[in-house]
């Protein structure tokens, strides 16, 4: 397991001084990456061989306000293979130690050429497997919008690149907050956030983001698409009111 404390900068908080939740998911990006080293399957030691890592699903649930209470820490840790992916744990806590929140998610490893995925046990052998049932979450189905409230369009830029020269997976929830109208933004916070990455988006594409809002139940169900038609991402996202 590693722990890690983060100072939070100014940069990286929103106009209401709270931490930016695409922010948060670069922190889980940075600790998940210095455990993979620290357990000998980091990205120095698969670079040369041509792979890479790619995180293909989140559940992750808020408790609190993530303000910018000076720092928060994390802890993560690999929970084993479940299937072709691998399952990592993180916990959120804020400067006095208490958990304000919790994620989980899975992770495969692709040939960088081929896209094609490769089985665990071809690089990594020896990492214990994991049930299903022994998961914080199952990675239930996200549903296919059933109406469009919001949509917006935007293209993969430079500086939203990865070093697998692919978009980072923050900047998807980055894109479906922007299609969000401003009041929404500013008056509510993620409470749960479920992502399922489908397909990688490359510099220069053009992306097309739609989101069905639930008032009822304050419940986002968002899709981004490529300009094929291609489903790139899934994200569904309930919201509480700020505090």
């Amino acid at each position: 397991m590693k722990r890690k404390t983060y100072e939070i900068q100014f940069h990286e908080t929103d106009c209401n001084n709270r931490l930016k939740e695409s922010v948060l998911l670069n922190f889980f990006q940075d600790i998940a990456a210095e455990d993979a080293e620290i357990m000998g399957v980091g990205y120095s030691k698969i670079q040369n061989k041509n792979i890479g890592w790619f995180l293909t699903k989140y559940h992750i649930k808020i408790f609190d306000t993530i303000k910018n209470c000076g720092k928060i820490t994390l802890e993560s840790q690999s929970n084993g293979i479940m299937r072709i992916t691998f399952i990592r744990d993180f916990d959120i806590f804020d400067a006095d130690n208490k958990k304000i929140g919790e994620a989980t998610s899975s992770w495969a490893v692709a040939d960088l050429e081929t896209g094609k995925l490769i089985m665990p046990s071809e690089i990594f052998p020896g990492f214990p497997n994991v049930n299903r049932d022994e998961l914080r979450s199952t990675f239930p189905k996200i549903p296919a919008l059933k109406k469009v409230d919001f949509q917006k369009e935007f293209i993969a830029e430079f500086n939203n690149l990865d070093v697998n020269k692919h978009v980072n997976n923050a900047v998807y929830l980055t894109w479906a907050d922007e299609v969000l109208p401003l009041e929404m933004l500013l008056s509510t916070r993620i409470s749960e956030l479920e992502i399922q990455y489908k397909q990688q988006v490359k510099y220069g594409e053009k992306v097309i983001v739609s989101a069905d809002f639930d008032e009822e139940t304050m419940t986002l169900v968002e899709e981004i698409k490529s300009e094929n038609g291609e489903v790139a991402c899934l994200i569904r996202q309930k919201r509480v009111k700020a505090e």
